[in-house]
């Protein structure tokens, strides 16, 4: 692993010292504005404070992925964007992606602790609380204008599980996709992929977007478990079983102060882990999961008197359809399939007030959601009523405030606080920032912020878990945090930041005797955990348009239980990439390296560390045309993710080398 992190710390060592110098490669510092500075990495940030403000005066460590960065890096999901991202790092199960951050990467969670937002909206769903980053997400990143990545707790503004991060997704108006393509895919694993895209900004100004995306895929075609490694089991070999299927959805028309936002994604993806005890290698009744995401959002906004009035209104719909294998001799067959079938369905209204005032910036809101469903059905198809059938339903209710005040030339004081109303328990939690600025370019900030998670519909299933659920109370976490953030003329921006952070009442499942827990484990509030971190990132533009990015982050989680650093927890992450024009105007060729240290897994081992790249084409072919290719996992690094609880295996391994090409025909309107 030394070898890995060496190159990326000496070239940050190398950015960091040229912090204190001028640069050669534009203009200097004193010739160029704030906005001139921002123009390096769209460095406005609107999901830090429900309002755009420049990224050095957010109460917050901040992040961003561009369009150009999505196309130049042939990124496919929100996954492949935020496995990039300083911090962050992203386990595949061969269903689901599961996003870590700051050392905790639980393996099985939910993303749960992660909240996920689409132009400022909630999208996590209302029974597992999940917060779905691949394919799975619904949304094509062809559709995405950019990603902010807002780092600690964020509860003061959001509510529930705004807990170590928020992911904003703010997709593409009209006027940015201006005009229409057609893109088609293909690559490793027998993968097709056709997308089609419309906008524009009228006259009359009506601004649309319309995007239709399908993709399908065979997988990976063997796939060999050294667990399962029997005559019984193919000797261990899950042939043809990790296919997938989707198609994502998007619509925007903005007209005046009225935005409206919809969204559809379905995927299913066929499972060959054999988890939650199924058949290995079932090759007729498969494992297999499907996902549903709907969403429609409208919201508008406009000036009244000297303040800005936003109201919104939104609907979301999960639905989730799981068939699971069983061996069916218990019941006089060859097998049995076991279904999980879940509906999330919510209402939410909403409005804020952005009032100026003298040397302050206040901001009110209220938000209400009417969860009306949130239905879990569990059990064995044809073979009777269901074992688990909760119906349920919620509501919750929550006010929210934050002020921003000037108190001189380079001072600001901003603090927020949010109080949430829930049927079984009420929460306040403060977010608390003071930022000092010796100039526009450049900031110092302490940050502390609190931020919980309620337990979840599915965590307080008595059935399987016991009547001991009942008494799950949200979990919590405060963090300290101190940035210096600085634009070093127009060709560098740095972050570095130390933190330090707890978490109480973590939800933890531990094994019970009582008979009612039909799996023989329960939830409880047990769960603490300490942890401190380091972390740098450069942003920086070279010489004849290209452009490079580095971070680097050390980072140590303890389970305050046992002492010893939480599974899928590595110590050392290093990241890097750069892109440069090939063959003249709007192409490009962008490599990308990612390096992540050894990580525990459940049983107690060890993965190995891990360092693979990425490579992408992009070459224009006159004004229509454009042809495209990705290698991911360039050298095929063999490596693997620790498992969760739902496994048989102790780690699963990911993929090797893979591939896709594609042309993109432009089209003007």
């Amino acid at each position: 692993m030394k070898n890995y992190l060496a190159r990326p710390l000496a070239i940050g060592a190398v950015a960091f010292t040229l912090l204190t110098g001028t640069t050669t490669f534009g203009q200097s510092l004193s010739e160029l504005s704030l906005e001139d500075l921002m123009r390096l990495d769209a460095g406005r940030v609107f999901g830090a404070s429900e309002r755009s403000q420049p990224v050095t005066e957010a109460p917050s460590s901040v992040s961003f992925i561009t369009a150009e960065d999505i196309s130049r890096y042939g990124y496919k999901t929100l996954a492949d964007i935020l496995h990039g991202v300083r911090g962050l790092y992203v386990s595949d199960d061969r269903n689901f992606s599961f996003l870590g951050a700051r050392g905790f990467g639980k393996p099985g969670d939910y993303n749960s602790r992660i909240l996920l937002l689409v132009n400022g909206h909630r999208v996590n769903d209302n029974v597992f609380g999940q917060a779905e980053i691949g394919a799975e997400f619904g949304l094509d990143p062809a559709t995405f204008e950019r990603v902010e990545i807002i780092r600690g707790p964020a509860s003061s503004l959001y509510g529930d599980s705004a807990f170590f991060a928020v992911v904003n997704v703010i997709t593409r108006t009209g006027s940015a996709m201006d005009g229409s393509s057609v893109t088609y895919e293909t690559g490793s694993n027998g993968t097709q992929m056709v997308r089609g895209m419309v906008g524009s900004r009228l006259s009359n100004g009506l601004d649309y977007a319309v995007s239709a995306t399908v993709e399908g895929s065979d997988g990976v075609n063997r796939l060999y478990f050294p667990e399962f490694d029997s005559p019984e089991t193919n000797n261990g070999v899950a042939t043809g079983l990790d296919g997938y299927q989707f198609g994502q959805y998007y619509g925007r028309l903005n007209y005046g102060n009225l935005t409206f936002t919809g969204a559809y994604g379905r995927r299913r993806k066929d499972i060959p882990t054999a988890s939650l005890g199924t058949l290995f290698n079932e090759q007729i009744e498969r494992e297999q999961t499907t996902d549903r995401h709907t969403l429609f959002d409208v919201e508008y906004a406009r000036p009244v008197g000297g303040s800005r009035v936003t109201l919104r209104g939104a609907y979301d719909r999960f639905t989730s359809n799981g068939f699971y294998p069983y061996d069916g001799e218990p019941f006089g067959q060859r097998v049995v399939v076991g279904f999980n079938d879940v509906v999330g369905t919510s209402w939410t209204v909403g409005g804020r007030i952005t009032r100026p005032l003298p040397k302050q910036m206040l901001i009110l809101g209220a938000e209400y959601i009417n969860n009306v469903d949130q239905d879990y059905t569990s059990g064995y198809q044809g073979l009777g009523e269901p074992i688990v059938a909760t119906d349920g339903s919620s509501q919750r209710r929550a006010l929210f405030m934050q002020d921003e005040i000037k108190l001189g030339a380079h001072l600001i004081l901003n603090a927020g606080l949010r109080y949430d109303g829930y049927e079984e328990f009420d929460r306040v939690t403060p977010r608390t920032a003071l930022i000092f600025m010796p100039s526009a370019h450049q900031s110092f900030k302490y940050l502390y912020g609190n931020a919980f998670r309620a337990p979840n519909v599915y965590e307080k299933i008595e059935f399987y878990f016991g009547p001991e659920v009942a008494s799950l109370r949200p979990e919590s976490i405060d963090t300290h945090e101190v940035v210096w953030e600085r634009y070093t003329g127009d060709w560098l921006r740095t972050s570095v930041s130390g933190y330090w952070y707890k978490a109480d009442n973590l939800i933890t499942q531990k094994a019970t005797d009582d008979p009612n827990a039909f799996f023989g484990v329960t939830y409880v509030n047990e769960g603490e955990v300490r942890a401190k971190g380091f972390e740098f990132e450069a942003q920086m533009r070279l010489w004849r348009g290209a452009e490079g990015h580095m971070s680097y982050a050390l980072q140590e989680a303890i389970d305050q239980a046992t002492g010893e650093i939480l599974p899928n927890s590595p110590r050392h992450m290093g990241k890097a990439r750069v892109s440069a024009p090939l063959f003249g105007a709007g192409s490009s060729l962008a490599v990308e390296v990612l390096t992540i240290g050894s990580r525990q897994t459940l049983s107690g081992n060890w993965t190995g560390a891990a360092a693979t790249a990425n490579l992408t084409v992009v070459k224009p072919i006159g004004r229509t045309f454009e042809i495209f290719g990705t290698v991911r996992n360039l050298f095929d690094v063999d490596y693997s993710v620790p498992a969760s609880q739902e496994h048989v295996q102790d780690t699963i391994p990911q993929n090797g080398r893979t591939f896709r090409v594609g042309l993109r025909v432009k089209l003007p309107l």
